[in-house]
């Protein structure tokens, strides 16, 4: 199979898209969809919208070289602590 698309499979494709869309957000949009039919056909108090069960991926803050080092030896001792209890040396 080619790697490469031509242009028109690239129209036909959009073009397709537009009709019935595809990828991960669209599935998460079914997913809710999914999830508030039986919320609601349950009996919830308040009538639930697809958006109320899809989770809004956010970016992470930056973190500072010197958080980032300090978070770093943090996991390393609670790692380190671990590994003696598994091993009987604690």
């Amino acid at each position: 199979m080619e790697n490469r698309l031509s242009s028109q499979e690239l129209a036909e494709w959009m073009a397709y898209w537009s009709i019935e869309p595809f990828g991960a957000a669209r599935d998460d949009y079914r997913a809710g969809l999914l999830a508030a039919t039986v919320a609601n056909c349950a009996g919830s108090k308040k009538a639930l919208q697809p958006t109320d069960f899809i989770h809004i991926y956010s970016q992470t803050k930056q973190m500072s070289y010197i958080d980032r080092r300090q978070q770093q030896a943090s996991q390393m001792a609670m790692f380190k602590n671990l590994s003696e209890q598994t091993n009987g040396k604690t």
